[in-house]
């Protein structure tokens, strides 16, 4: 309504036509609305004040972070917040924790609060979508933007995704990777490996209907290694790092 559809379907026709493009809303309704692709203010109406774009992400921001079911990422869970407590303190390893997002940042602030990873990411070390528009992930020029602003090098970076178009941008700039697959959705060299397979297959077939050409692939060159969910994150650490 916000923005003027006829229909919901016809909101959603440009959605998935823009979502296939760039896997993130607001850069994708940004992009739509710079493509004529957005339907005109009707008859009478004009933009509030000091607007130019009938788009703003931070309406959308406000929206999602007020509005959203946030009960749906099921809390938080302790053994995740052990990891991430683990990364944060382990002195050999040394990391500095980054969040970076293609979701708006009070949304993600609140998503981070939700499943109780909040203290870990301070503004500082938190980057959304909203911070490097018109850019988004995968594109180039917004890892830049975040590796700049926390003085890190490609090369010294290790990116953690549930995205193969992000993980293959991340491999690209020589990032090490980690791809987060999903629960269950992780390949195992069993007897029942032809099974596990085939549920494996119709799994990624309903990723892709969401997110097309990113289902999650971890035999794919540009991942480095691969974890279900994110608390064991810590187990690809200690090999890789001791």
């Amino acid at each position: 309504e916000k923005l003027h559809f006829r229909s919901i379907e016809d909101a959603q026709i440009l959605r998935d036509e823009y979502f296939k493009k760039f896997h993130s809303t607001a850069k994708a309704l940004t992009a739509a609305e710079a493509d004529g692709k957005l339907p005109p203010l009707p008859d009478g109406a004009s933009l509030p004040p000091g607007r130019t774009k009938l788009f703003d992400a931070g309406d959308l921001d406000e929206y999602w972070a007020n509005n959203l079911d946030f009960s749906m990422l099921g809390g938080p869970d302790p053994k995740c917040i052990e990891t991430f407590h683990t990364m944060s303190n382990n002195p050999n390893w040394k990391l500095n924790l980054v969040a970076f997002s293609n979701g708006p940042r009070k949304y993600v602030s609140r998503v981070l609060r939700e499943i109780g990873l909040d203290s870990f990411f301070p503004p500082e070390r938190l980057f959304a979508v909203t911070d490097v528009l018109p850019h988004c992930k995968p594109d180039k020029a917004s890892f830049d933007m975040v590796l700049k602003s926390i003085g890190a090098r490609a090369e010294e970076t290790i990116m953690v995704e549930d995205s193969m178009k992000n993980v293959r941008a991340a491999k690209a700039l020589g990032m090490r990777t980690i791809l987060v697959v999903g629960r269950g959705r992780k390949r195992r060299g069993s007897a029942d490996e032809s099974e596990n397979d085939t549920k494996l297959d119709k799994l990624a077939t309903d990723a892709e209907a969401t997110k097309a050409g990113d289902a999650p692939d971890e035999t794919d060159p540009a991942v480095d290694a691969a974890v279900e969910v994110a608390s064991e994150i810590g187990d690809v650490l200690k090999m890789w790092l001791g």
